[in-house]
């Protein structure tokens, strides 16, 4: 577990580098090698190359690390290297050979771990059946959102989203149904976020939103847009059915709990549920309040779009 955690760390780490901070240290670790290849020639620098086309592969792609091996060869296999180390020649030329296998080696095995680390970086985060992010993804936004404390009126919208009659159109139509209605969902809400929030697949038929808006009061009209868009794509689709949500608008702060938004956004989504599908329900929390016990303002409730 401590292993597993430290590469996950290692990988973070040198993902949050920046193409040029990852070039400069490419640059200055090449003439650093460079420079002690040409004062020791006969300690062979060739195997330190392999971090660096290691790193490059790892952090700027497939080119790069081809790149970075084909300078690696030429600066570090020519001839005159191992003449000045006083090697044979067919010694040289073997030498030439394993240190190039090495670092060809070395581009294929990192590019490989590269592509299987995004896919199981993108499978612990993503729901496979629509693409959207799942709960765990969800739940580690929403801990980051509540841990920053925003200046000025900056607000966030969380709606929780659930398909109408989902039970009956699968049990009806077959889990196809079902499956293409919640890509269909998944499809709308990226339309509608883009850019400007995400969707979370938190189990079955339940979504989730989280959009950041400009203000408590901003946070309406947000929500009614989304609404109206995931409405009007499920009824207009193939099995057509409506869309319930219901939300809470408030203010970042440390002192607001996920679960407890999170549960109180549910309830007030089942609330809209249970006056009528198709309904959009939201509350908002006093900015003044939040500071203390949380408050939630009177219900304000939306008519279906």
């Amino acid at each position: 577990m401590n292993e597993r955690a430290t590469n996950t760390g290692l990988a973070d780490y040198l993902d949050a580098w920046s193409m040029w901070t990852t070039w400069t240290v490419l640059a200055v670790a090449g003439l650093a090698l460079i420079t002690a290849d040409r004062f020791f020639p006969a300690v062979g620098m060739g195997p330190l190359f392999i971090p660096l086309i290691a790193l490059a592969g790892w952090r700027l792609g497939l080119r790069a690390s081809c790149f970075v091996t084909v300078l690696a060869c030429l600066l570090n296999i020519f001839p005159h290297h191992v003449h000045e180390a006083g090697l044979a020649p067919e010694v040289a030329i073997a030498r030439g050979i394993i240190r190039g296998s090495a670092y060809v080696f070395t581009v294929a095995v990192i590019h490989a771990l590269r592509r299987a680390y995004d896919r199981e970086r993108v499978r612990a985060t993503h729901d496979a059946l629509t693409g959207a992010l799942n709960r765990a993804a969800f739940e580690r936004e929403l801990e980051t959102l509540l841990g920053s404390i925003e200046d000025g009126e900056r607000a966030v919208v969380l709606a929780m989203i659930d398909v109408d009659d989902f039970k009956r159109i699968n049990d009806r139509h077959g889990h196809r149904a079902g499956d293409y209605l919640l890509r269909e969902l998944t499809a709308a809400a990226a339309g509608t976020l883009d850019g400007r929030g995400r969707l979370y697949r938190i189990g079955g038929d339940e979504f989730a939103a989280l959009m950041p808006v400009a203000s408590i009061a901003a946070g309406q009209p947000a929500i009614e847009q989304l609404h109206e868009d995931l409405s009007a794509a499920l009824e207009q689709s193939l099995y057509p059915t409506t869309v319930s949500m219901g939300g809470l608008i408030f203010q970042p702060h440390p002192s607001l709990d996920r679960a407890a938004l999170m549960h109180e956004a549910d309830g007030h989504m089942y609330a809209g549920k249970a006056a009528g599908k198709g309904q959009v329900r939201f509350v908002a929390l006093r900015p003044a309040s939040i500071a203390a016990d949380p408050v939630l303002v009177d219900a304000m409730p939306l008519p279906a779009v």
